[in-house]
């Protein structure tokens, strides 16, 4: 059933259900579902109607009766933004509750996955993590110049001054570039958070500040890499250190490995691993990445860079048979031509990095045909928000 709601519509006493995998709670409605934002588990809140999906969307303007994990939101846009979705929630519930998004896709791929999860690895840094920001900028005469995030739901911008997981050195840019984003309709800030490198695109014109940039430089373990403005790069560095880290452990190197890294973005997973293994193969279709990758493994002599879809190199015949794979793919996960491809190489271990859960258990059922889930480690790479990085490490089951 759904009734004809207008947006702008409050409801009074909702009592919240259980949280859904988007960060927002489940309510009912004179029989009709609602998500609700801003919302804790067994709460009791007035809501306003926002929006529309298959449900409907609301958010939280009054709590009735609290949670013992309630906080006070530190951004003052949020909910309105759209970009946080667990900013009212104490850190250490945060990580609860991503752990159970994690539990509650995969506990039917097997009976005692639960046993195999890990708790979530919190983040040192819980605000001004992100090194990385795309600004949306408003045309519309009223707000000219305005620029920030699109809500989600309401589908308009929220003109935003300064961002909270944003590291401040972005707030600090965006704010120069204020009344300088006449015919623009979006522009990017990536910064070094251990350094003073970074890049502003596109180009902007009277400004005492460079822009333009084709890249910028971060450290990375103390390695010092190349990033440019097209290439995938982990937003928090610190959180895909530990994460380098983890992977390192999880391979148990002796020396002698050949390990296949699909989906190697600017190399830094294999910048970690080089000096540990015998052959590194390096996979990624990007061109920009690529060439990142060049400069960032030039003192690598044992990595091998090859530029292409991973699921079209399953005619590819390595030089030596492959010990582990690694596979850290965007978030719609690895085309079944890959895995095929992957099953077929048989290595003795897989490592599957993956920000999105739902692909992951998609992946994981193809894989799971030869091999089994030893560890599943999640990882918050992004404090604040409903989202969470997990690796997994795969053993190959004995025949």
């Amino acid at each position: 059933m759904m009734t004809n709601f207008k947006n702008n519509l409050i409801i009074k006493n909702l009592y919240l259900k259980h949280f859904l995998q988007d960060g927002s709670c489940e309510a009912e409605y004179l029989g009709n579902k609602l998500r609700v934002f801003g919302g804790i588990e067994e709460e009791i809140v007035d809501v306003e109607v926002i929006g529309k999906d298959i449900d409907l969307i609301c958010n939280v303007v009054n709590i009735v009766k609290h949670s013992s994990y309630r906080i006070k939101n530190k951004c003052i846009y949020f909910l309105e933004c759209s970009g946080c979705q667990l900013q009212h929630i104490s850190y250490e519930k945060q990580l609860e509750i991503k752990k159970q998004f994690v539990v509650k896709e995969l506990e039917e791929i097997e009976e005692n996955i639960l046993k195999k999860i890990h708790n979530v690895l919190p983040s040192d840094k819980q605000f001004n993590y992100r090194n990385h920001a795309r600004f949306s900028v408003s045309k519309s005469k009223k707000y000219l110049g305005n620029s920030g995030f699109i809500n989600r739901w309401t589908k308009k911008l929220v003109n935003i001054e300064k961002c909270e997981i944003m590291n401040q050195k972005i707030n600090d840019k965006k704010r120069q570039l204020k009344g300088h984003l006449e015919g623009m309709s979006q522009y990017s800030v990536r910064v070094s958070v251990k350094g003073d490198s970074f890049l502003i695109q596109p180009k902007f014109n009277d400004l005492n500040i460079i822009t333009g940039q084709k890249n910028y430089y971060e450290k990375f373990k103390n390695k010092k890499i190349q990033i440019s403005s097209p290439s995938f790069f982990q937003v928090n560095v610190e959180q895909a250190e530990k994460m380098g880290e983890i992977i390192a452990e999880i391979c148990s190197l002796h020396g002698n490995e050949i390990i296949l890294d699909a989906f190697s973005g600017v190399g830094t997973f294999s910048l970690l691993l080089s000096e540990k293994v015998k052959k590194i193969y390096a996979i990624e279709s990007s061109y920009s990445s690529v060439e990142d990758a060049k400069i960032n493994l030039d003192n690598s002599k044992n990595v091998e860079l090859i530029q292409n879809e991973v699921e079209n190199l399953k005619e590819y015949k390595f030089k030596e048979n492959i010990d582990i794979v690694i596979l850290d793919p965007s978030r719609k996960g690895v085309h079944f031509n890959a895995l095929n491809w992957v099953l077929n190489l048989s290595p003795s271990q897989i490592i599957y990095v993956s920000c999105n859960v739902s692909s992951l258990k998609k992946d994981i059922r193809i894989l799971g045909t030869s091999y089994e889930i030893d560890k599943i480690i999640p990882l918050d790479m992004f404090p604040q928000t409903k989202h969470v990085e997990c690796i997994v490490n795969l053993k190959r089951v004995k025949n």
